[in-house]
């Protein structure tokens, strides 16, 4: 990947796993554009990029300042947080992109989509999009990410209550985790490679696992105090995510229930793609220790 030839297109740049790629591209270089509301908010994430970063300011309720500059750019980090609307989101975003000549898109995902079908609604929404896009005629290359949990959801969503973790899986029930740290810096890896490595390539990512009662464990540590982990019902649950302002009944739905993880191994593959370990659960709370009010 060369600095004359590409300029990479960032949907989801001003969060944790968006401004890791920007970050990581613009340490090589390469030019970035990045789709934001509020384009105060990227001049302070990257205050010394120069002429190395682009904002166009706009959101998902009209697309098109983002078509029309779309031209010109080779490749493009897809990642779309509002659950309700997301599959449109994406198929529209990725359909534009090739259309204006984007030769590579790489999507952030879910893990969830190895569930059964239509067993999870979070699941669902990103299969569909993922089908859609692996669809689209004439197509560009397509490379989807699939995380497991996000280990910032301890102190971003749901963080511990007082000194009490909560949640209905059984205490000793493994849990997958991965660092989004590490999400942004196999996207960009990805972004900066050839794009004949990667085809179509669909990577799982789980960087740890760990028990309701190990998190607490670890939070202990971290945080320098005793934290333990309180076992609720779905009905509790329900209701606290209520009061945390979670954005419809299908998402919270969703998350109450407890369905085995598709997958409970660490994705040993990582380190190629990497060419490091992932980050353990630990240390990416340790880092993110401010975080935690």
């Amino acid at each position: 990947m060369t600095q004359t030839t590409e300029r990479v297109y960032i949907l989801g740049g001003t969060g944790h796993i968006g401004s890791k790629v920007a970050r990581d591209l613009i340490a090589n270089h390469i030019p970035v554009t990045i789709f934001a509301r509020d384009p105060n908010k990227v001049s302070s994430l990257f205050p010394n990029s120069g002429d190395l970063v682009n904002v166009v300011q706009g959101d998902y309720s009209d697309l098109t300042p983002l078509k029309n500059s779309l031209p010109g750019h080779t490749r493009l980090f897809l990642l779309v947080k509002d659950l309700k609307d997301l599959t449109k989101h994406k198929i529209a975003i990725a359909t534009l992109a090739y259309e204006a000549g984007v030769k590579q898109v790489v999507d952030v995902s879910t893990l969830l989509t190895t569930f059964q079908w239509r067993a999870s609604y979070i699941a669902h929404i990103h299969y569909v999009a993922e089908k859609k896009i692996e669809e689209i005629p004439g197509r560009g290359a397509f490379v989807t990410l699939r995380p497991g949990t996000f280990m910032s959801n301890f102190y971003n969503f749901d963080p511990p209550q007082g000194n009490v973790l909560t949640g209905v899986a059984p205490g000793d029930a493994r849990q997958n985790w991965i660092s989004p740290t590490d999400i942004g810096a196999l996207a960009a890896i990805i972004l900066l490679e050839p794009i004949e490595k990667h085809g179509d390539a669909v990577y799982e990512m789980i960087g740890d696992v760990a028990t309701p009662e190990e998190q607490a464990a670890v939070l202990s540590r971290v945080l320098g105090r005793q934290i333990t982990y309180k076992r609720i019902s779905e009905v509790e649950r329900y209701n606290h995510l209520q009061k945390l302002g979670y954005p419809s009944h299908e998402v919270i739905y969703d998350l109450v229930q407890y369905l085995e993880p598709p997958n409970l191994e660490v994705t040993g593959k990582l380190q190629i793609l990497l060419g490091r370990e992932p980050e353990k659960l630990e240390a990416f709370l340790a880092a993110h220790k401010d975080k935690f009010a």
